[in-house]
């Protein structure tokens, strides 16, 4: 019984060993998505600020025409008067005018205020430009880093797997299951140690008894606290 034990004891290490590098290999692809969705997020900002800037021209351009039609509006109305002599047409043409100059002072005004907002813009864009191409240089930096540990964990995976299966079936049926049975109880510890007369698994404190049994290694011992196999920690 006590071979027995000892490859159980090496099998809950294998488990647990497999269990750790199983969840660092279910861990990495959450860790580079987390990273990717950063650089994605600043890229989705630039790209928002980017097209605040197109819309802010596009209209700074049409407030420019607009402005530029009312001069020259103006200017039309201005040379028409002197060929005026009806004073109603005269002072019409004249109110007009000046609807045109306030009309062109108005979109000249606006057009200073977005000009000032697409400067604010520019330096903003530029700023996060900087910010992106550095944190797509360092993505792609923990990429490859991830990608490589990922690959080695996955083949490290692959032969503490086939080790648990040779442990596996060097047990007796019986003992097999039962550890089984265990295992997918507790879902990572099998096995404890004793650890100052208590299960490691638990720390329930274990009678005289049983621990004189479980230093004996004559027979499986369960914890009475857990249900897991306990083992004498020197054995």
């Amino acid at each position: 019984m006590e071979s027995q034990i000892r490859i159980l004891v090496e099998l809950s290490e294998a488990d647990r060993e497999c269990h750790r590098v199983r969840d660092r290999v279910q861990n990495i692809p959450r860790e580079l998505a987390r990273h990717e969705s950063e650089v994605k997020l600043k890229r989705a900002t630039l790209d928002d600020l980017e097209r605040r800037l197109e819309d802010s021209q596009r209209e700074r351009r049409a407030l420019e025409r607009d402005s530029d039609l009312a001069k020259a509006r103006r200017r039309e109305l201005e040379a028409q008067q002197f060929r005026v002599k009806n004073t109603t047409e005269y002072q019409a043409m004249s109110r007009e005018a000046e609807e045109m100059r306030r009309r062109s002072a108005e979109y000249e005004d606006r057009g200073l205020v977005i000009l000032q907002e697409e400067e604010q813009l520019t330096a903003e864009a530029a700023k996060l430009r900087d910010l992106l191409t550095q944190e797509e240089k360092r993505f792609a930096e923990v990429k490859a880093r991830l990608d490589g540990e990922l690959g080695e964990r996955r083949e490290a995976l692959q032969g503490r797997e086939a080790h648990r299966v040779a442990l596996v079936a060097k047990l007796e049926p019986p003992i097999r299951k039962r550890y089984e049975r265990i295992l997918e109880n507790k879902g990572d510890l099998a096995v404890a140690s004793v650890e100052n007369g208590s299960c490691g698994g638990c720390y329930y404190q274990l009678p005289p008894q049983r621990l004189h049994e479980v230093k004996k290694a004559a027979s499986l011992v369960v914890c009475e606290g857990c249900g897991r196999i306990v083992v004498w920690s020197q054995l």
